[in-house]
């Protein structure tokens, strides 16, 4: 019963007008920043890590703000997964570096997006440009699973789970001309990180990325989408090649670079990151745990 309504809710919400979908985001984010939950205490504490020269009352309008996007961002992949055809349309609007775009159909690429704006709109948007290989965690609910799987590949990507990962098949498709997109900021398990410094403290960092750039020496661009301020019915898409520091083969001096450019983007618009993930959930020795 619970996966029907389920289902019979999403597809209702996902045939309602972006603006709405919008709407309700930032009416659930207003909600969780009243009461307290999960997502505030998550988002509140690493605010409170990240920007330790901020205010106590700047430190609270950027909480509410971010609360705000995160729920745009939960809501409005039910849309854009709905509506692929639009990505390079009317939702489009400033484009930073197309070139490296048009490179990705000829050289195998990797992407890295981290989780900040609209990450689905910037997967949806790349995967129509290139040849890409979309890696994801899959959520608990099937049905989620299952809807996300064929929204990321509406525009021509292939999604992969990262519980199903194969490293050699990501070398061989980048080899082969195709391009990866990958997530670099979520905690990875077991001995796929090291500890290096986000926001100045040290996070747990996947080195991913890093790796496969120092084995395949080829393009690693760093790209994500912001809902434009002016036209909020617009995403704004970034695409910058990553600093050669990321092909450094100390790899606690990649991660540190790779971080560095993440915790940049994210200074130009904050509020569009997704502070309510646990990101610093596996302390370095020494470091307390702090959630």
């Amino acid at each position: 019963m619970n996966t029907l309504l389920t289902k019979l809710g999403i597809s209702l919400l996902s045939c309602l007008p972006l603006s709405t979908h919008h709407s309700l985001g930032k009416f659930i984010g207003s909600i969780l920043f009243v009461f307290n939950n999960r997502n505030r205490h998550i988002a509140k504490v690493n605010i409170g890590l990240c920007f330790t020269k901020l205010s106590q009352t700047r430190k609270q309008q950027l909480l509410k703000k971010s609360l705000q996007e995160n729920g745009k961002t939960l809501i409005e992949c039910f849309w854009l997964w709905r509506h692929p055809q639009q990505i390079t349309g009317a939702l489009l609007g400033n484009l930073t570096n197309p070139d490296l775009l048009t490179r990705a159909r000829e050289q195998g690429t990797i992407f890295v997006t981290p989780h900040f704006g609209s990450w689905e709109f910037i997967g949806l948007l790349t995967a129509a440009n290139s040849n890409l290989l979309i890696l994801y965690a899959p959520p608990k609910s099937e049905h989620i699973t299952k809807l996300s799987c064929q929204g990321r590949s509406s525009t021509g990507g292939t999604v992969i789970s990262t519980e199903t990962l194969n490293a050699k098949r990501l070398i061989k498709h980048i080899r082969n001309g195709g391009s990866v997109g990958i997530l670099p900021d979520q905690v990875p398990d077991g001995n796929g990180g090291v500890h290096s410094y986000f926001f100045g403290k040290r996070a747990y960092t996947s080195t991913l990325v890093c790796k496969l750039a120092q084995k395949l020496q080829c393009p690693v661009v760093f790209c994500y989408a912001l809902r434009n301020k002016q036209k909020t019915l617009q995403y704004d898409a970034y695409y910058y090649d990553a600093p050669k520091e990321i092909y450094n083969n100390d790899i606690v001096s990649s991660t540190n670079a790779l971080n560095k450019n993440i915790e940049d983007f994210i200074n130009t618009a904050p509020e569009q990151y997704i502070w309510s993930y646990k990101r610093f959930k596996n302390p370095a020795p020494g470091d307390s745990y702090p959630y």
